[in-house]
């Protein structure tokens, strides 16, 4: 039995988990959310494209939209748990704004299980969070995506890198501004270690919207010699975003 399996059982015996959203049991070893309620976590719609993960029409024969074809991004592909959705967007907001850090648990959990659903664990070497800028990360005392990622990771049994990408442009948040704006404010805002090189990584996020993050750290990361590039989150915007991300 692993290390972790092990401690996971003794901690769900000494502490019951609790579901963060009803308070009603949760699930055991210790998954901090009862099953009626991880029922109700909205999945994205299907068929999906394979690229970016925005629906696609049902009878379209290929598995990439056509905007992904037209315009391909520099990631392999994007895999995301659930739509950005209540109650995962309140969720995804408590624990970026509020600093509830147990909700990463549940959250990175969630991720790491559909990662293996999708069997894309065994093809990577590296999980790999979007980075803050330091001033953004010592306002707010954490970065959220660092801790839906370690839980991910652990879960996984596959290594964490927190360092081999810095956000070194204090950027303007993506949120206030328009599609067209969200690319530039981030162009170049990222830089990548060498010790990349060769290696297949995952970028780790809390929510994709317009994409335009994950491309430019994509980007980056292939710049420096990454072999291959997945996205792996735990939400994606599917209103609207279609025409972000072909904008």
């Amino acid at each position: 039995m692993k290390v972790d399996s092990l401690l996971d059982r003794l901690s769900g015996a000494l502490f019951a988990p609790r579901c963060l959203l009803c308070g009603l049991p949760g699930q055991l070893p210790c998954l901090d959310l009862c099953p009626a309620c991880e029922h109700g976590l909205q999945l994205l719609p299907q068929p999906a494209c394979q690229r970016c993960a925005l629906p696609v029409d049902a009878g379209c024969s290929s598995p990439v939209c056509e905007a992904c074809e037209r315009t391909p991004p520099p990631f392999e592909r994007c895999i995301a748990a659930f739509r950005y959705s209540f109650p995962v967007d309140a969720m995804v907001r408590d624990l970026k704004y509020r600093g509830r850090l147990p909700i990463a648990r549940v959250l990175g959990e969630l991720l790491a299980r559909s990662m293996l659903s999708q069997n894309l664990h065994s093809d990577l070497d590296l999980l790999l969070p979007v980075p803050l800028h330091p001033l953004r990360h010592a306002d707010r005392g954490f970065n959220q995506s660092a801790e839906i990622a370690r839980w991910c990771a652990r879960r996984l049994g596959r290594p964490l890198e927190l360092s081999a990408a810095r956000r070194i442009r204090a950027t303007a948040p993506q949120a206030a501004l328009s599609r067209i704006d969200r690319r530039e404010n981030l162009r170049r805002a990222f830089a990548v270690d060498p010790r990349v090189r060769g290696r297949r990584l995952a970028i780790v996020d809390d929510v994709v919207t317009s994409g335009s993050t994950v491309r430019e750290l994509s980007s980056a990361l292939l710049a420096a010699g990454a072999e291959i590039v997945v996205v792996c989150c735990v939400a994606r915007t599917v209103d609207g975003a279609r025409d972000a991300t072909s904008a």
